[in-house]
């Protein structure tokens, strides 16, 4: 496993991943999604190691104490990286009390937000997106003026006021807090084709046959 974090020269302000592995895996009974395994690593492993190509610390964003038990096995395979966890102080708030909890525990001014069942997050579209974050509000992934990907951008600690108010008007969902920043910066999936051409970088598992779809998709580029 490459331990090699690919900064650019000159770089000098920290980066930090938050990760949310909060969620219950309803779609796959119940199972940790982030430890199911192919290619002979888990998919947090897969995450971790795509990540640290690009930033200095990971904030794993998890439900309690029960499921940080099960993660930590993982981050024991990283024992040189800075990874922390994070709870969530809000029932039923979905992933923006995870983001919430992540940016509160972060230790930078921009943080990548993704899923903890993504393990094809492409370090350089990542690196893009702190690129075009630095000095705005967050930096957003939009395939049209209706459809974004809030859960794979990179967001500064100016969210962490308007997801307060968010929550105080009732609302839960991650865009909510997203349009209320002044400073947002959109970034267009046919750029971030150009650097991953089959958009990988957004795929999660939510289900046992995204999973086997994977593992065959895998296995396919392996005979090419």
């Amino acid at each position: 496993m490459s331990r090699k974090t690919e900064f650019k020269p000159g770089r000098t302000k920290t980066r930090s991943a938050i990760v949310l592995a909060g969620g219950r895996g309803r779609r796959m009974g119940l199972v940790e999604k982030a430890l199911l395994e192919f290619e002979g690593k888990t998919i947090l492993e897969h995450l971790l190691e795509n990540l640290f190509r690009v930033v200095d610390e990971v904030v794993l964003s998890v439900r309690d104490m029960s499921q940080k038990e099960k993660l930590i096995l993982v981050l024991e395979k990283f024992p040189a990286r800075e990874i922390r966890f994070c709870f969530d102080t809000l029932e039923d708030a979905g992933p923006l009390e995870g983001i919430r909890a992540g940016l509160l525990e972060s230790g930078s001014e921009y943080s990548f937000i993704c899923a903890g069942d993504m393990p094809f997050v492409n370090f350089r579209v990542v690196d893009l997106l702190f690129e075009k974050a630095e000095g705005h509000d967050a930096a957003l992934p939009r395939w049209d003026e209706r459809m974004f990907e809030p859960l794979h951008a990179v967001y500064s600690r100016k969210m962490l006021p308007e997801i307060e108010k968010a929550f105080e008007r009732g609302k839960h969902s991650v865009l909510a807090p997203v349009f209320q920043m002044q400073d947002v910066v959109f970034v267009e999936v046919s750029e971030i084709r150009e650097i991953d051409p089959e958009l990988r970088t957004f795929a999660n598992i939510n289900t046992v046959e995204d999973l086997e779809s994977m593992i065959e998709s895998a296995v396919e580029k392996a005979k090419l």
